[in-house]
């Protein structure tokens, strides 16, 4: 069995090789928006997306897009150094109010309990199945790991009310059938 230091070494020179080392690091510091822009903040706008830069921000009122306006270079500035290059160019933001019924389930169970997901033995055959072709175990066991993390990302995110767009097929937040992406406000 190799180190973990080897494993990551070959990890990380795939990624370096696939060119996604910095468009991991920007998802990474999208997804830990809270820490680097606040509670405040992050209780009135959430990143939808990023795009060439461009961060797409979802707030909840015409006020707070005022106030973010002012904020944006300090935003962009607290998330390229969280990243620690300027990945970040830009903030789009619009206004996309939850709705009443979103709020006051909210409002009842502010906390909301997301159950670890279960995966059925079929499945992760057909995970294991994905990977099989790839002839270093090394690889194909965290190549593997990687792939069951994120069909439970997938399992969350439904668990979360996430839909999948009837266009493209991936998940996004939201009630609407087709994604951002596909009704051509993210382009």
């Amino acid at each position: 069995m190799a180190q973990p230091d080897l494993l990551r070494d070959i990890l990380d020179e795939t990624v370096e090789a696939l060119g996604l080392r910095d468009r991991l690091r920007a998802f990474r510091a999208l997804l830990h928006w809270e820490e680097v822009v606040g509670k405040t903040v992050a209780a009135a706008a959430q990143p939808e997306a990023l795009k060439e830069g461009k961060v797409f921000v979802a707030v909840k009122s015409n006020a707070w897009i005022q106030e973010l306006r002012f904020q944006q270079q300090t935003i962009l500035q607290r998330l390229n150094e969280y990243v620690g290059a300027p990945l970040f160019t830009e903030l789009v933001f619009r206004v996309k109010p939850r709705s009443r019924r979103t709020r006051s389930v909210e409002a009842q169970n502010p906390e909301p309990v997301i159950a670890e997901p279960q995966i059925d033995e079929a499945s992760i055959a057909r995970l294991h199945a994905l990977t099989e072709p790839i002839s270093d175990a090394e690889v194909r066991a965290r190549i593997t790991e990687t792939v069951v993390a994120y069909h439970r990302l997938l399992q969350i995110r439904r668990q979360q009310g996430w839909q999948e767009c009837s266009h493209c097929g991936c998940l996004h937040p939201g009630g609407e059938s087709v994604c951002p992406f596909c009704r051509g406000e993210l382009v």
